[in-house]
């Protein structure tokens, strides 16, 4: 198997995510690498310590959202963390790529349900409300949570 994920047989070429496997993680990671670089190229001080630790922390979210690799280096296509989800990668790893939305590298497939045609979905618009507000418990607090996905929700494709 190649490290795209090709000829993986849990991945159909039909599937809008066949050979993604780890295109988007290596996306992530490389934006953070270089950004971890321009913050080590600051002169020495506070805002220096700052940028490196928004980068550390960063990574460490993100490794909770990468490609499972098993002890004999096989993938099984799902998330560290979000391995009960459908679609892949994770609907996390895919909002992390939208950070860099920008990059001449960027796929806009990975944020189809914030920045699709249509605008966002149903569960886009949901989570864009509660991170707006700070996150569920101020969403509730702010009203009733209508139609509110469940996160496990988030990471299958509509």
């Amino acid at each position: 198997m190649s490290a795209t994920g090709e000829g993986a047989s849990y991945l159909a070429s039909g599937d809008p995510d066949f050979g993604w496997e780890f295109v988007a993680e290596d996306f992530v990671y490389a934006r953070l690498a270089e950004g971890l670089a321009n913050a080590e190229a600051l002169s020495s001080g506070p805002d220096r310590e700052q940028a490196i630790d928004n980068i550390l922390s960063l990574r460490l979210a993100v490794s909770l959202h990468a490609t499972y690799v098993d002890s004999d280096g096989r993938s099984g296509a799902h998330c560290y963390t979000c391995h009960g989800s459908e679609g892949f990668p994770c609907s996390t790893m895919r909002f992390f790529t939208r950070m860099w939305r920008h990059h001449p590298d960027y796929r806009p497939g990975w944020n189809e349900t914030v920045d699709g045609p249509d605008g966002p979905t149903w569960w886009s618009r949901d989570l864009l409300r509660v991170a707006e507000r700070g996150g569920f418990r101020n969403d509730f607090l702010a009203g009733p949570a209508q139609d509110q996905a469940p996160p496990i929700e988030g990471d299958r494709l509509q």
